[in-house]
């Protein structure tokens, strides 16, 4: 059932499944599922060990379609690709897969990576999805911002500023690490920047502040396909305003700092956006909007965004901490944020 037909309807995005399964009744989209590897550059010989690997499986397991997305995820079909081509510029390949059984769901990931022994697969994400999830019209995805939407921590480059910044930035990755508790940590980092001048906030988002590879393509993308996208930030709000109008998200909540007489105040100003709270913005954003939590897409990296990632329908762990990947569903360790797309069935329709 490898035929180009049926990889004209996956790669067509989820929308076209409905349709396909109209003229499939047999098919029982539950019991399917999308495996989706993404990497920067694709050698064309990664297929070959992914098929080899599949085979491994066991007999059960079936490949009901493959399709490849090239050229900044604009999809063609797989016989456009010759055995001439060393190096194509595939970003991505999906399977439609039967047969998998649930138990090796979770553990297909590392099975096929073992697989790659050849270091030039190094750096391939690859991740197994529900074809029912995969179909689901999502239309509300959340953000995290520190070392998610942005490359940096905010409140270590204030801390640099204070000639703290190792200090800060130890504290900072226990945090992450789920080691020490989120908003206890986050008050005795405040606390350290007591007396800064608060004009250091200005030179820090002219200077310092770079957004993630892959971010404007996704969050132009989901704007154009009708999602609400919500920054949701244990940072603080002056950072995350200029962050939302880069990117043109359409909510933003943060941590406000406090500010007197020019200098920022070493006082946490409630409610603190730890981990509790980000789940919380998730659900009453969702309920606002009308929007069941099987619609929402959460994206993070560290553990105080574990309880919104798990809240989501689709929680990413974006080139996360350990503990963060262990527990989300689907992770992006090597490629950028618009490797993203492929797992909500989505193709760039915006630059």
């Amino acid at each position: 059932m490898t035929t180009n037909y049926l990889s004209n309807y996956l790669a067509g995005g989820r929308q076209t499944w409905a349709h396909w399964l109209t003229y499939h009744p047999h098919t029982d989209a539950t019991n399917h599922w999308i495996l989706t590897l993404s990497v920067a550059k694709l050698e064309l010989g990664l297929l070959a060990h992914v098929g080899m690997a599949l085979t491994q499986l066991g007999s059960a397991v079936r490949v009901l379609a493959q399709h490849t997305a090239v050229d900044e995820y604009a999809w063609r079909d797989n016989d456009k690709l010759t055995a001439y081509e060393q190096v194509s510029p595939v970003t991505c390949v999906q399977w439609l897969l039967a047969g998998v059984h649930d138990s090796a769901v979770h553990t297909l990931p590392a099975t096929l990576k073992a697989a790659f022994a050849d270091q030039r697969f190094a750096h391939v994400d690859i991740n197994i999805m529900p074809l029912s999830t995969w179909q689901r019209a999502h239309k509300l995805a959340l953000f995290d911002m520190d070392s998610t939407l942005i490359e940096q921590e905010v409140i270590v480059e204030l801390a640099k500023r204070a000639g703290i910044g190792e200090q800060v930035n130890a504290i900072t990755e226990a945090a992450m690490r789920g080691e020490i508790d989120f908003s206890e940590s986050f008050t005795r980092r405040v606390a350290l920047l007591d007396g800064l001048p608060a004009a250091v906030i200005d030179d820090i988002i002219a200077q310092d502040i770079t957004l993630s590879r892959g971010g404007k393509r996704l969050i132009s993308t989901l704007k154009a396909h009708g999602y609400h996208t919500v920054l949701v930030s244990g940072g603080f709000l002056p950072f995350a305003r200029h962050v939302q109008s880069q990117l043109g998200l359409d909510e933003v909540y943060a941590n406000a700092l406090d500010v007197q007489d020019g200098k920022i105040r070493g006082e946490v100003v409630a409610p603190i956006v730890d981990g509790a709270r980000k789940a919380q913005i998730l659900q009453e954003v969702a309920a606002r909007l009308a929007i069941s939590t099987s619609q929402v897409v959460a994206v993070g990296d560290g553990a105080n965004d574990l309880p919104m990632l798990a809240t989501a329908d689709i929680g990413i762990a974006y080139h996360a901490k350990p503990v963060v990947r262990a527990q989300a569903d689907y992770a992006i360790n090597h490629n950028g944020l618009d490797g993203v797309l492929p797992l909500l069935g989505l193709s760039v329709v915006a630059p």
